[in-house]
């Protein structure tokens, strides 16, 4: 069934239709930019083990037909692969009746993504962008996108993209969900950095601590994903763990129960593996995984104290529930609530679009966007995360001042030096804006840090590349005398 309203925290509303807007999309590789007349594999999958079809088939029985997991050189992550290649002409007649059939529309296969197929879509001198998902946890990533830039639209002022329908369902000529948005003009600052002034760069450094500010006092109670009013979520609060790639949402009251949730599926994925890996050296490491896990486990009450309320067994949550279908959750007195808030963990340079003078045009990459607990949303913007800081401009090279270009070690060492000062000047401003617009904002960004490192740990326990850097955190927290009296913070240390 065709899906055209979203929520917003104050109830159902009409999806709006807007004429400049454009296509959200995954923080992998799934973003649309460049020119739309060509067509730009990101990702060179090996060739999968079914050949990929393009027939039309009844799935109604196989909720993942046309998903094929793949496990590479990397053994602790499988990769998604397409066996259903979607056709123009499915998506035309899925345009026909899910908008108009007499129209004429305009479709060309842009980008393959690691998650999505996108397309340029025209009609009625108007461009627009669909995106083709696969079935990795069906309807809710959809649904939710949809609703949460909904909600980004009515209530902040961040340019995003608006989604003119979408088909959460697989009930549809293309045989895979889909969202339609107006497209968005610009180019990602990654590619124009260099180039863009630094008074363009603070403007959109502003702007961004203005939603910022805006999704503060905007709070809700839970953490999870917004969904419109008539999806499989009865209600317009945020419900579900966030829109993980990994697991289907799951809706969770606070932070402890979030965190427990997911370090048990953790525990379980890595047990699975030292039983399936054959080879020993990853064996061992998935092992050594298993127990940073139970450590984890270990050191939970010190940054997250079970809340007094759960030692009632007529109120506790036992660890194995999963859903609060059917309850009204706000209005169960004595229950504990995680204050969260609808933050974009992933605004990066590749994210943000800007036009050729540095104007912010939109932010994109919304899909997996949810509401976090304050403590998680209350810090930097991706596009300002880094390890360390450098508040005095570097030395310009000698050989850069003689023009020796061909000494590139020392360009590129002071390439990567002044923008790491730039960044440095931002993040300052980002504060400053902060302070001035939210500074309970600020208050939370400053003493909850030990906090996003427990965050940080939980995320990367599993990860083959960091998990011994958690591993030495935890070391200096089993040795602290509370979890804010480490020597450094590891989700710094993890910027990179």
């Amino acid at each position: 069934m065709l899906s055209n309203t979203t929520a917003s925290s104050n109830g159902p509303v009409s999806l709006q239709r807007s004429p400049d807007s454009d296509l959200d999309s995954v923080s992998d590789s799934d973003s649309l930019f460049g020119d739309s007349s060509k067509s730009v594999t990101l990702e060179d999958h090996s060739k999968p083990a079914t050949p990929i079809s393009t027939e039309a088939v009844d799935h109604q029985d196989d909720p993942v037909h046309g998903l094929q997991w793949t496990c590479k050189n990397d053994v602790f992550s499988l990769t998604p692969q397409w066996t259903v290649e979607p056709t123009i002409g499915a998506i035309v007649m899925t345009l026909q009746k899910a908008i108009d059939p007499h129209k004429q529309y305009n479709v060309e296969h842009l980008w393959d993504g690691t998650y999505n197929k996108i397309y340029s879509v025209s009609y009625d001198q108007t461009d627009f962008v669909m995106r083709v998902s696969l079935p990795v946890c069906p309807r809710t990533k959809i649904e939710s996108e949809a609703a949460t830039l909904q909600w980004v639209c009515e209530n902040t002022n961040l340019p995003v993209p608006r989604v003119r329908s979408y088909d959460s369902s697989r009930n549809n000529p293309i045989g895979f969900e889909w969202i339609l948005m107006d497209r968005i003009d610009g180019v990602p600052l990654s590619q124009c950095w260099s180039s863009t002034t630094q008074d363009a760069k603070e403007r959109i450094v502003k702007q961004v601590a203005g939603y910022a500010a805006t999704a503060f006092w905007a709070q809700f109670k839970g953490v999870g994903n917004l969904y419109p009013p008539q999806s499989h979520s009865p209600t317009s609060r945020p419900r579900g763990e966030r829109a993980s790639l990994r697991h289907y949402g799951i809706p969770f009251r606070t932070a402890f129960k979030w965190t427990k949730r997911r370090l048990r599926l953790i525990s379980a994925d890595l047990r699975l593996k030292t039983q399936e890996i054959s080879d020993k050296h990853h064996r061992a490491i998935a092992a050594r995984m298993l127990v940073l896990v139970d450590r984890l486990r270990n050191i939970e009450d010190m940054f997250f104290p079970t809340p007094e309320i759960c030692s009632d067994k007529n109120l506790a949550l036992d660890d194995n529930e999963s859903t609060d279908e059917g309850e009204d959750i706000a209005d169960k007195e004595g229950w504990p609530y995680e204050p969260t808030m609808l933050w974009h963990d992933d605004i990066s340079l590749d994210n943000i679009l800007v036009d050729k003078s540095g104007i912010l045009c939109g932010i994109i990459g919304w899909e997996c966007v949810s509401c976090l607990p304050l403590y998680e949303a209350c810090q930097f913007p991706a596009f300002l995360q880094q390890s360390q800081d450098r508040p005095v401009e570097p030395l310009t090279p000698y050989g850069i001042t003689q023009k020796q270009l061909d000494n590139n070690q020392h360009i590129a060492n002071y390439d990567r030096n002044l923008r790491q000062h730039h960044t440095t000047l931002l993040r300052r401003l980002f504060i400053t804006e902060m302070m001035d617009k939210c500074p309970e904002w600020v208050t939370i960004f400053d003493s909850r840090k030990y906090l996003r490192d427990y965050e940080a740990a939980v995320q990367n326990c599993d990860n083959e590349f960091a998990y011994e850097i958690v591993e030495t955190w935890v070391d200096a927290v089993e040795k602290a005398e509370s979890p804010d009296k480490t020597p450094w913070h590891l989700h710094e240390r993890l910027m990179g």
